[in-house]
C-alpha cells in the first residue's frame, strides 16, 4: 500500500512540476524605426532589431494604397534584405519619392507598421519687367497635381495672386503676373499638403524683387522671416471656370491586354499588362476618383489629385509598383492576378460621379489593341 501511495504522490508531483514549467519562449518579433519625415526626394535610414544572424526582409507600400509588397531591389534585382548583426541590430537605406509605409519580417515574425511622410520642397524663380512678373516653380518630390499658391505680401498680410497645380514629369507650375506696379515687392510660393500621399505642406522663403526690372529666387520648405514693405495687397483674381468633362475627352488609346511572353503570373508579367489613357483635349483634366474597370467588374480607382495634361497620357499597370515610377505617367493597380481577358474583354472609363467617358472592346487577337 505504501509503495502504491508513494508512486501516486510521485506522479502528482511530476504533474505539478510540469504544470508550473514556463512555456518555451516565442521568437522575438523584429522592430523597425525610421524618421517621421524627410524633405523632398532622397534616402532614409531604416533600422531596428531582429534575432542575431536572421535575414531581415523589408516590405513597403506607397502611403496612398496601404497595400504591402516585398520591396524591390532596383539596383541588384530581387528584393531588399539585410542580415541582423551578432548583437541583433540591422539597418538599411531606402529612397523615397512620396509618403511610404514599411514593416520587416525576420525569424518568422513581423514588426509593427510605420509610415514616413515627405515634406514638399518648392523652388521658385522670378523675373520682372515693367510691372509684369514671370513665375516659374518646381516641386520636390516631382509630383503632378499639387495645389500651388503664389502669394504677394504687404503689411504682414499675404494674399494669393495666382493659383494652380504642378504638372508634367518635372512638377512645374508657371504663370505671369501682370499689373504688379513698380518698386520692390515680396513674393512666396506655398504648396498645399497632400494627405492621400502623406506629403507635408511646403513653402519657399520670401523672394524680394524690383518689379520694374529685376529677378530673384527662393526655395526650401521653411520660410525665411521677412517683413514686407507696407503697401496695399494685390486683389485675388478668381480662378476661371473649369469646363465640364464630356465623353471622349479622355480615351483608351492603347491596351496591352496580353503581357508579352508566357502568362507566368509573376509581378513582372502583371506589370506588363496595362491600359493607356490619353487626354484628347487642350486643357488639363483632374482624374481624381475616376475608375477603370473590366467587363466582370474589377475596378481600379485613381486616388488623390491626378492632373492629366493636354495631349498627355497615363498608363495603369495591373501589377504592383510605386505610383510615379519610372515617371509620373505610370500608376499601379497592385493586383496579384491578371485583369484583361486574352480572348476578349471590354474596358470602361468613368468619372468620379459615374459618368461614362470612354470604352474599348476587343476580341481574341495579338495581345494589344489601339482603341
Amino acid at each position: 500500500m505504501r509503495a502504491r501511495k508513494t508512486a501516486l504522490f510521485a506522479a502528482l508531483g511530476c504533474a505539478a512540476t510540469l504544470g508550473l514549467a514556463a512555456p518555451a519562449a516565442a521568437a522575438d518579433a523584429p522592430t523597425i524605426t525610421a524618421p517621421a519625415s524627410r524633405q523632398g526626394y532622397g534616402p532614409i535610414t531604416l533600422s531596428g532589431t531582429a534575432p542575431a544572424g536572421s535575414t531581415v526582409e523589408l516590405y513597403e507600400s506607397a502611403y496612398v494604397f496601404n497595400d504591402f509588397y516585398a520591396s524591390p531591389d532596383y539596383n541588384r534585382g530581387g528584393f531588399v534584405t539585410t542580415t541582423a548583426s551578432a548583437s541583433g541590430q540591422w539597418s538599411l537605406s531606402r529612397i523615397l519619392d512620396s509618403g511610404f509605409r514599411f514593416y520587416v519580417k525576420a525569424g518568422g515574425a513581423e514588426s509593427r507598421r510605420i509610415s514616413v511622410a515627405m515634406g514638399i520642397v518648392p523652388t521658385m524663380t522670378l523675373s520682372a519687367q515693367n510691372g509684369t512678373v514671370n513665375v516659374n516653380l518646381t516641386a520636390n518630390p516631382t509630383q503632378p497635381g499639387l495645389r500651388v499658391h503664389i502669394q504677394r505680401g504687404a503689411g504682414g498680410v499675404w494674399a494669393d495672386v495666382a493659383t494652380g497645380y504642378t504638372a508634367g514629369d518635372a512638377a512645374i507650375f508657371s504663370t505671369t503676373l501682370s499689373g504688379q506696379g513698380s518698386g520692390t515687392k515680396y513674393y512666396r510660393a506655398v504648396i498645399d499638403a497632400d494627405a492621400d500621399n502623406n506629403l507635408l505642406k511646403g513653402q519657399t522663403e520670401t523672394v524680394e524683387i524690383n518689379v520694374g526690372n529685376g529677378s530673384g529666387s527662393g526655395g526650401g520648405s521653411t520660410p525665411t522671416p521677412t517683413t514686407p514693405t507696407p503697401t496695399t495687397p494685390a486683389p485675388t483674381t478668381p480662378a476661371p471656370a473649369i469646363p465640364a468633362v464630356k465623353a471622349g475627352d479622355v480615351q483608351f488609346s492603347k491596351i496591352q491586354y496580353n503581357s508579352p511572353g508566357t502568362d507566368s503570373g509573376s509581378n513582372k508579367s502583371l506589370v506588363a499588362e496595362w491600359v493607356r489613357l490619353t487626354n484628347k483635349t487642350s486643357r488639363t483634366i483632374n482624374l481624381k476618383g475616376w475608375t477603370v474597370r473590366d467587363a466582370s467588374g474589377k475596378v481600379y480607382t485613381i486616388s488623390g489629385d491626378y492632373r492629366l495634361g493636354a495631349r498627355k497620357y497615363l498608363y495603369v499597370h495591373t501589377g504592383k509598383g510605386t505610383n510615379g515610377r519610372p515617371d509620373s505617367q505610370h500608376r499601379y493597380w497592385n493586383r496579384t492576378g491578371y485583369v484583361w481577358n486574352n480572348g476578349g474583354d471590354t474596358a470602361y472609363l468613368r468619372t468620379n460621379t459615374g459618368k461614362s467617358i470612354d470604352s474599348c472592346k476587343w476580341g481574341k487577337g495579338s495581345g494589344v489593341t489601339y482603341c
